[in-house]
């Protein structure tokens, strides 16, 4: 029950993480892969690629050419197409109850790898007996149950040949670079002029390869991270700066306008000071002008006053005289 449960659970975040389309949020359908690496539903890339000729990706930001013959000439994503059909398998085979897939009556008892069926007891007796599934192998379900979860390569099926469809795919034509089976290695890739050997020797090396390239990518990951890293510093210390000088600036800025505007209120009081100053001194000498004018208006006018009434006095003794 442990097992059964801890493998459920492996298989959910496998489903969740690894299977759903992040535009969806839906397990894919048709999953296409993008240049970036990134993979999404081939309906959702149509959706981003109809406003435009190009695909932006959303996870990266990316923008990738779309091919001439639109969103379904992207690659597919064979591996995770491939797992969501297993996983689409997988939940039939529980909702139809563990019943023989090949008679549909009788309760399944066996697990044939090759085939991928559950088989009831009956049924699995004809399968090892019958030429074209003698070889294949088969497993008590309870057996089945325990490989899953400890050992899933050994459940693999084989892969059988495309051009001989009865053979099984245990070459690897490295002239060519394709797996091939037994007929292929006399009909159409003949020695000397093609050179093949086992598909588990390949594998074997084409895994060491690939382990060698993840590491390096792992080390070119690590070094990005680290750049990443160095720059998301840079970034901050920038910042910092920024504001430093900034507020270095501002108080200059403020400073100066501050000093500007006491100097020009200073010299402006002073100006008007000045002013001042200049309008007393001459309404001052106005004054005295006026002052001196108003003496001398009123001396001229007790002057005049004199004469007349002299004048009239005159007039007076010549008329008596007479």
């Amino acid at each position: 029950m442990a097992t059964s449960t801890k493998e459920s659970k492996f298989l959910e975040e496998i489903d969740d993480n690894f299977l759903s389309c992040t535009i969806c949020s839906e397990r894919y359908k048709n999953a296409k892969i993008l240049p970036c690496l990134h993979s999404f539903c081939e309906p959702c890339l149509g959706k981003l690629a109809e406003k435009s000729g190009v695909i932006t990706c959303p996870i990266c930001r990316r923008s990738h050419e779309l091919p001439d013959t639109g969103v379904s000439g992207i690659d597919m994503n064979l591996f995770i197409n491939e797992l969501v059909e297993v996983f689409r398998k997988r939940e039939e085979c529980s909702a139809e109850a563990r019943k023989c897939q090949g008679c549909s009556q009788a309760e399944s008892v066996k697990h044939c790898v090759e085939c991928g069926f559950d088989l009831c007891k009956f049924c699995s007796g004809s399968h090892g007996v019958l030429p074209t599934s003698r070889s294949h192998r088969l497993m008590t379900l309870e057996e089945y149950q325990v490989a899953k979860s400890d050992d899933p390569a050994m459940l693999q099926p084989p892969v059988y040949c495309d051009s001989h469809v009865c053979n099984q795919i245990k070459f690897y034509c490295d002239t060519c670079d394709v797996s091939i089976c037994l007929e292929c290695t006399v009909l159409d890739h003949p020695r000397p002029e093609h050179k093949y050997r086992y598909l588990k020797d390949a594998t074997e090396e084409y895994s060491k390869l690939l382990r060698e390239e993840i590491d390096k990518v792992k080390v070119k990951e690590n070094e990005t991270s680290i750049s990443k890293t160095v720059v998301m510093e840079t970034i901050r210390s920038l910042d910092k700066c920024y504001q430093t000088e900034e507020k270095k600036m501002k108080g200059h800025i403020q400073k100066t306008i501050d000093d500007v505007t006491r100097m020009i209120r200073e010299n402006g009081d002073k100006l008007l000071g000045e002013l001042k100053d200049e309008y007393e001194r001459r309404k001052l000498n106005l004054n005295a002008q006026l002052k001196e004018l108003e003496c001398i208006e009123s001396g001229m006018s007790h002057t005049r006053e004199f004469a007349e009434k002299t004048d009239a006095i005159w007039e007076c003794c010549t008329i008596d005289v007479s």
